[in-house]
């Protein structure tokens, strides 16, 4: 089947430009590296032997955009500054976002949301709400080697088919036919596949084939607009956005966007085996968290709004583009963070970050560290950090914050440190020290003792003695407020020790040691060669009263495995 003229420039590079270019060989990595400040919702692609880099770019008013060039992924020099409203002789854009480039033949294809209107007139105000908002996908050409991007055009204009739309309003054939922002095009071995974000009660995201446009997969909708056991979820804000898809191993993963990026922003993605098949029914995985702090300044609220943690939020991340360098995914986002007293002063500066694929196959958490260690009854605890330029955080999460619980999942702050570090990437620390006290006094010289252990890298970090015969469980949040955990064990006879540790045991932790003995009220042994997994589950109070549902995940275990890690789906 044809495709449609528009369309069929709209697409990524071939499979044999992606193959034939690896880049220079990579040092070990740096963590996350910054890019370039002001850029935000970066887009990156390889092209021959270039990488190019956009996105939407706050110091052009939003009025532009530019593109810039790299061999390395880590230097780059601008190429061009494309100004649409210069060079359509009928109409301005304004509101310029989410750019994405591919690769056709002999020409790059640019596709961009924006707003238009009549040449000498005033861009359209922007509303409130997304579903209000007259825009819209525009893409332009223009030759590889000799980068000049001529006038918009819009996409399938006169058709039925999913378009370019300027109205406010939903065309007939539905509100998934309006392509309104954050467009990518994933080249895919069966075929290539246009993805975007669509507007109703919130922001979806849709895909089709691009040999047949007809067929629209609606693939991503907020949970909270969700039927299904998520459906108390408010993390993720109404909003489903951003799309990028990358493979691996014969494996398809969709990367988005979710949140508002002034809340609990944040990165998750889905796995599938062809891109028609991805569905949130089939399990939502967290790419990355906000960092929050329990204490201290943040943005809290803005406008009035609470995120749907109520704790002070110094950063988020999101809006991504991965690609593909030396063998290794390299992921470009913007990181959101405030400069003044509660959500003022926001700003949004690009990463790049290595992705990490773990042998089972799921994603490596950008912004989580898991730190566990055995339970010694009576004790308390705090965690001191060592970065990698020698300087010493002491504390970075003080007894007040951890008392006696055995475990922490560090996402990018120290809160009981002040200034510039409280904001502390895992990627800067080169050690961790485990601080108890058996008498809960501090700094007398008394009954205290620490151990430290290294830190190169990875998403869990044991701190207790080498020799225990024990296995860490470890969690996500399902993203609902006030949220507490229990954990049951599952035996390969097919019994179920419900209640192990209960919510009492665990309330807000994210992670627990297991040596064989159970909290419950019976004191259960259990040898671990007899487990065949372990099931976390979720209970959270709403407006402090009604109990909700209980969210259950299960993973297996494995005799000998030293963590099994639970991912509930929120952030």
């Amino acid at each position: 089947m044809t495709k449609h003229p528009i369309l069929t420039a709209v697409r990524a590079a071939t499979f044999g430009l992606l193959t034939a270019f690896t880049g220079p060989a990579q040092a070990a990595d740096p963590g996350r590296v910054h890019i370039m400040d002001g850029l935000a919702d970066p887009e990156v692609v390889r092209d021959g032997d270039r990488y190019l880099l956009t996105g939407t770019w706050a110091p052009g008013r939003n009025n532009s955009l530019k593109i810039w060039q790299s061999s390395d992924l880590t230097n780059f020099r601008e190429l061009t500054h494309y100004q649409p409203t210069k060079i359509d002789p009928d109409h301005g854009y304004c509101r310029i976002w989410a750019p994405d480039i591919s690769v056709d033949g002999d020409q790059l294809v640019l596709s961009f949301s924006a707003m238009q209107y009549p040449k000498g007139g005033t861009c359209p105000p922007i509303a409130k709400a997304p579903s209000n908002q007259q825009v819209t996908t525009w893409v332009a050409t223009s030759p590889r080697r000799n980068v000049n991007f001529g006038v918009p055009k819009p996409i399938n204009a006169g058709t039925k088919l999913p378009r370019s739309f300027k109205s406010s309003a939903c065309p007939p054939e539905g509100c998934n036919r309006a392509i309104r922002i954050d467009s990518s095009v994933y080249d895919h071995m069966g075929g290539d596949w246009f993805f975007y974000t669509w507007f109703t009660r919130g922001n979806n995201i849709a895909a089709f084939p691009m040999s047949r446009p007809d067929a629209v997969y609606d693939i991503l909708t907020p949970f909270s607009n969700y039927d299904n056991p998520f459906s108390s979820v408010d993390y993720e804000e109404s909003i489903n956005e951003a799309p990028d898809v990358i493979s691996h191993n014969g494996l398809d993963y969709l990367i988005y966007s979710r949140g508002n990026a002034h809340f609990a922003y944040g990165l998750s993605y889905l796995v599938a085996n062809g891109p028609g098949n991805f569905s949130k029914a089939r399990g939502v995985r967290s790419l990355s968290t906000p960092v929050f702090a329990e204490t201290g300044p943040g943005c809290t609220n803005k406008g009035m709004r609470w995120n749907y943690r109520r704790e002070p939020l110094l950063e988020n991340l999101g809006h991504s583009a991965a690609v593909e360098m030396g063998g290794r995914y390299y992921i470009f986002y913007h990181v959101g963070e405030w400069t003044g007293e509660n959500c003022t002063g926001f700003k949004r500066n690009t990463y790049r970050q290595a992705l990490t694929f773990k042998p089972d196959g799921t994603l490596e958490s950008l912004t989580d560290l898991f730190l566990v260690w055995p339970r010694q009854e009576g004790h308390s605890y705090s965690i001191d950090v060592r970065l990698k330029n020698g300087r010493w955080i002491a504390p970075c999460v003080g007894a007040s914050t951890l008392g006696q619980t055995p475990s922490y999942r560090f996402t990018g702050a120290c809160p009981t440190a002040n200034g510039k570090d409280r904001r502390v990437h895992k990627s800067e620390i080169a050690e961790v020290k485990l601080v108890m006290s058996s008498d809960g006094n501090w700094g007398d010289g008394k009954g205290e003792s620490a151990r430290k252990v290294s830190y190169s890298g990875g998403d869990y970090l044991y701190l207790g003695p080498p020799a225990e015969d024990a296995v860490s469980i470890t969690w996500t949040e399902t993203g609902r407020r006030g949220e507490d955990f229990s954990l049951d064990v599952m035996l390969k006879n097919g019994r179920v020790v419900a209640g192990c540790f209960g919510p009492g045991d665990l309330g807000h932790a994210d992670a627990v040691r297991f040596a064989g003995t159970c909290r419950d009220n019976a004191r259960s042994r259990i040898a671990l060669n007899q487990i065949a997994g372990f099931r976390v589950c979720s209970s959270a109070a709403w407006m402090g009263a009604v109990r909700q549902n209980d969210i259950c995940v299960r993973e297996g275990y494995r005799p000998g495995q030293q963590r099994v890690h639970v991912d509930m789906g929120g952030g």
